[in-house]
């Protein structure tokens, strides 16, 4: 699990995905957070998927759920298997205890649990941009994340910046996590 708490609005397109990537020991890699309003659960190279917003891509299954989100609020994200090859997300309003239930995928059998490195990543995913003066404004925390509700975490953080040209991006830790911070200067 890990918490999400977005600490800016960046308006009503929001383009931004915040996300916990990871991967599955013997498989592929997969994510879970928030793309604007939405909810989203993704493997490559899935098998399957049920939920109310299950789809296929050429890069496997996500499923997606409407959750609208306000800044400052924590978002609890989970991962966890229900049966052999199936694994289900949620996404809990830490404010309300209202827990939504993102969907289920099903990964090869050969798949075991989850592996060791994961990587919490924020993008731009909007239309292109004339100058860097035009990215909207994100900040958002990332707490580490944990497993075995809790008793696992990580052993050691790295940051950074990914390929890009905008000096308005910033990454810091902050504690027991990290933040993101894109535009707005």
């Amino acid at each position: 699990m890990h918490l999400l708490v977005p600490e800016v609005d960046s308006g009503p397109d929001n383009t931004y995905l915040w996300a916990h990537r990871f991967r599955f020991v013997g498989g592929q890699s997969g994510l879970i957070g928030l793309w604007g309003q939405t909810a989203v659960f993704t493997v490559s190279e899935a098998l399957g998927a049920e939920g109310a917003g299950a789809s296929r891509s050429a890069e496997g299954w996500t499923c997606r759920v409407t959750h609208p989100w306000a800044p400052g609020r924590a978002y609890g994200f989970r991962v966890w298997t229900v049966e052999p090859g199936w694994w289900a997300a949620s996404v809990t309003d830490e404010a309300t205890a209202a827990e939504t239930e993102i969907g289920f995928i099903l990964v090869p059998p050969d798949w075991r649990q989850l592996d060791t490195p994961s990587v919490m990543s924020t993008e731009y995913q909007g239309a292109p941009l004339a100058s860097c003066a035009d990215l909207p404004h994100c900040r958002v925390v990332f707490s580490a994340p944990t497993a075995d509700d809790g008793a696992t975490a990580p052993e050691r953080m790295h940051s950074g910046l990914g390929e890009g040209t905008c000096d308005s991006s910033r990454v810091e830790h902050v504690p027991g996590g990290v933040r993101h911070e894109i535009g707005g200067r």
